[in-house]
């Protein structure tokens, strides 16, 4: 009777450590997933700006070229270059939209619609050819200009030599745009070449001769050689 008391509380402390459970080690926390930003849809750029139509005009004009071929229609836009070749852009300023009429000893401005005919007698190359460069340009620009007469008789029957060099460019009906010179005729290339700041450059004189071929050829071809305007 004794050993069974003894056995007894044994088995109960055995049973007792054998039902007590260790401490759970809790399980390892998920890795959080990166969640992409939806992607950001980029407005369409907005569309080009509508080119502004010159309308400060309305006469009608032909030019013929020494090709013979010949260019008219209705000009409803008439622009000025703020300098010889419009470099600095245009005006339509319409002090500056006029011609300088040589008479004799004396000078008028005369408006585009005032004029009835222009004649213009080219020069000769390269007698009448004067070639220059210009640094402000890099590469630097060169030029060749033929000198010109440009003969203008006026709807009142005035005539007159035309002194203003500044291009020219008439829109006309379909809106097309069409440059040009009447006082001198001027042609131009740039240089392939940088010029290094510092630097000491010649002039490639190169250019000249291939801008004066062309002037050989436009007066057979594209020099206008007269304009009339109604």
């Amino acid at each position: 009777m004794y050993r069974r008391l003894l056995i007894i509380p044994f088995l109960l402390l055995v049973a007792a450590k054998g039902g007590k459970k260790g401490k759970e080690t809790p399980p390892p926390e998920p890795t959080p997933v990166e969640v992409a930003p939806p992607p950001v849809e980029e407005a369409p750029p907005p569309p080009p700006p509508e080119p502004v139509v010159v309308r400060n005009a309305s006469f009608n004009i032909s030019f013929t070229f020494a090709d013979g071929s010949t260019k008219s229609g209705h000009v409803i836009g008439v622009e000025r270059g703020e300098d010889f070749n419009a470099d600095q852009g245009w005006t339509t300023d319409e002090n500056k939209l006029k011609l300088t009429l040589e008479v004799g000893t004396s000078e008028k401005n005369v408006a585009w619609s005032d004029v009835k005919s222009i004649n213009i007698i080219p020069g000769k190359v390269p007698d009448d050819v004067d070639c220059t460069y210009s640094s402000d340009f890099n590469p630097w620009m060169y030029e060749c200009t033929l000198r010109t007469t440009a003969q203008a008789v006026l709807k009142d029957g005035s005539k007159g030599n035309i002194t203003t060099r500044n291009r020219w460019r008439f829109t006309f009906d379909d809106q097309s745009n069409f440059e040009f010179q009447v006082f001198k005729y001027t042609l131009r290339e740039q240089d392939d070449k940088d010029v290094e700041y510092g630097s000491e450059q010649a002039e490639n004189s190169g250019i000249y001769i291939k801008l004066q071929d062309r002037l050989r050829t436009d007066m057979k071809g594209g020099l206008i050689k007269s304009i009339s305007v109604n």
